[in-house]
């Protein structure tokens, strides 16, 4: 009978060039696609924190029966290397608004922060909390939702057309507040004095990353007469 013997064959260095490009490539896919993900992860991240800072902000004014304002620093850069802050303010002396207060929106600071005290030395008008964009985030873009965007009813008479609807300047001294009262209506101030004759407010954000000729856009609208907010994509 004829028997057969197989020797053992080893790879060649052709066939584990051949191999490893193709790890190469498939590894050089994973990361593209990876790195395309990731603004929009914080894009939707960002929207999110920001939909949840607003909704705690009603939530503390209507429990603390005080004014607290959520201000909008979109030309500000913040601790990690980023740009846009956002800063919640609870106004317990009701007077953050008055240009001749110690410490007022016009000029308010939102790096250094600060508050403000009563005549008792007790701090009635402090910061809550605040909140960096991440890097590759920012208000924006310039035009919102887009020249003809609207949104649908009961948001529709909200403007949706700019990064901020109710900010006011240009650069770092660029700034917004939106304050909700102890029955949870919201007021919209660009800078100190009385509050904006508006029926709402949307504020726009933005990744880094180019989509083809159409924008990543997060929006979230808030009503005046209710507080109420609304989520807006656009992608």
């Amino acid at each position: 009978m004829l028997q057969f013997s197989r020797k053992a064959r080893g790879v060649t260095l052709t066939e584990l060039m051949v191999v490893l490009a193709v790890v190469a490539i498939v590894a050089a896919i994973a990361s593209n696609r990876m790195t395309r993900a990731r603004p929009r992860a914080n894009l939707i991240g960002s929207t999110v924190e920001l939909r949840a800072l607003l909704h705690q902000a009603r939530q503390q004014a209507l429990v603390s029966g005080a004014d607290v304002a959520v201000l909008v620093f979109p030309g500000v850069s913040g601790e990690i290397d980023s740009l846009g802050r956002v800063v919640v303010y609870q106004d317990g002396l009701f007077n953050f608004f008055n240009a001749a207060s110690a410490v007022h929106f016009g000029a308010y600071d939102p790096i250094a922060l600060g508050g403000a005290k009563d005549a008792s030395g007790n701090f009635k008008g402090e910061v809550i909390e605040t909140h960096d964009l991440p890097k590759g985030v920012v208000f924006g873009p310039a035009t919102g939702m887009g020249a003809s965007a609207a949104l649908p009813a009961p948001f529709d008479t909200i403007p949706v057309t700019m990064e901020c609807s109710f900010c006011a300047g240009a650069g770092a001294a660029r700034r917004g507040a939106v304050v909700f009262d102890h029955r949870g209506r919201a007021r919209f101030y660009g800078t100190d004095g009385p509050p904006l004759v508006v029926d709402g407010g949307s504020i726009s954000l933005t990744a880094a990353e180019a989509q083809g000729t159409t924008p990543l856009v997060r929006m979230v609208a808030i009503t005046a007469t209710t507080g109420s907010l609304q989520s807006v994509n656009l992608d």
